[in-house]
Order: C-alpha cells, then sequence, then structure tokens
C-alpha cells in the first residue's frame, strides 16, 4: 500500500457505537480514542475489575486497516498484546479468549512508550466495518491495564483500491478524466426558473 493513502482513521469512526467492556467509569475508552482526550498524556482508558479489556469501535464505512498504534505510559499496566476481531457478533470475554481472530499484535514496552504505529497483515483487513480489541494482560500483570492512546490507520475502502490505483498511473489522470468527463458546452447551462409571479 503507498503510505501516503494511509491516514489517521479518526474521523470515520462513529463514536455512538464506541464502547469497551471493564472500562473503569473514570476512565472511559473515549479518552483513548477521542480527540482531545487522546492527546492529553493525564486522561486514559482504564481496565476496572481486572486487567482485561474488550473494545469495540464502529466505522462509519467499511475500511482496510493499515496499521494501529498504542499509547501507554505506565510500563507495568501497559497492554502486552491485542488480539484483533473484523466485524464480530456479540462477542464477550468468553469468545475473546477462546477464538483465534484475525491477527494478535505483541508489544514490547518500547513500542508503547512511544506510541509507535505497528503494520497489520493488511490482506486480512481489507474490508473492516466493526473491530473488536481484546486486551488479556499487560506487563507487570498488574490488576489494572491502562492505555494512553489507541489510533487507527487506513483508508476507506472504496477510495483505496490499489488495483484502479494501478491503472490510473499506467493511463494517466488526464486521459481518464476526459474518457469519463467531456467537457460540456456552455450552452447546456440550466434556464432560470419561471417567474411565479
Amino acid at each position: 500500500v503507498q503510505m501516503a493513502e494511509v491516514k489517521d482513521l479518526i474521523s470515520l469512526i462513529d463514536f455512538r457505537g464506541l464502547e469497551c467492556l471493564n472500562e473503569e467509569s473514570g476512565h472511559p475508552v473515549s479518552h483513548a480514542i477521542q480527540e482531545p482526550m487522546s492527546l492529553d498524556d493525564n486522561v486514559f482508558l482504564a481496565s476496572d475489575c481486572d486487567q482485561q479489556l474488550l473494545i469495540n469501535i464502529r466505522f462509519q464505512q467499511t475500511v482496510k486497516l493499515h496499521s494501529i498504534s498504542v499509547k501507554a505510559l505506565s510500563p507495568e499496566n501497559a497492554p502486552k498484546s491485542l488480539k484483533l476481531f473484523i466485524n464480530p457478533i456479540n462477542i464477550g470475554f468468553d469468545e475473546a479468549e477462546a477464538q483465534g481472530g484475525a491477527q494478535t499484535l505483541t508489544f514490547d514496552p518500547f513500542q508503547v512508550l512511544e506510541g509507535a504505529v505497528v503494520p497489520l497483515k493488511f490482506v486480512k483487513f481489507q474490508s473492516v466495518n466493526t473491530l473488536a480489541i481484546f486486551v488479556g494482560g499487560n506487563y507487570g500483570d498488574s490488576d489494572k491495564t491502562i492505555i494512553h492512546s489507541l489510533r487507527f490507520y487506513g483508508c476507506p475502502r472504496d477510495g483505496c483500491d490499489m488495483k484502479d490505483w494501478e491503472k490510473v498511473k499506467k493511463q494517466g489522470d488526464a486521459s481518464k478524466r476526459a474518457a469519463v468527463d467531456p467537457a460540456l458546452p456552455a450552452s447546456s447551462a440550466p434556464h432560470p426558473p419561471p417567474d411565479p409571479g
């Protein structure tokens, strides 16, 4: 994928469909994803009863997901791994633990401290409407998992077709536009509506 086409998908997240199981009420998932909270290191997502989290993200349109960034400033509370599920239906902690998921990302403490962008197996994430993220544990085996920022990078599925991109590069933008959108003559401009009086 061309890196120029990959962008932060925050504008395509449907925040009405954002939820997290086992989040602490004072530190909800929106603190890690929604701006400006996700840019403030003083607010964060924290787990409640134990170290596990199950985050559900819904996108406003189908996307191709290219990479994920996780930032956690407390090494002992940082997530050790994320298990990703594409378009899951009613997934709970039991299913998330038992099932394999589309991909499991394992981080080292330096990656999460810096919020490094980690690429996904892009071929598996070509048609994502919803994404479930299971956090099974953290580095310090603490009861509380803390995430300061969680960001997603990719592109709308319909605007990121690499086959079409290759065709456009070969043919040239100008010739393609001329073929599908010939200039209209000036005389085709619409007439003003008649005076109702």
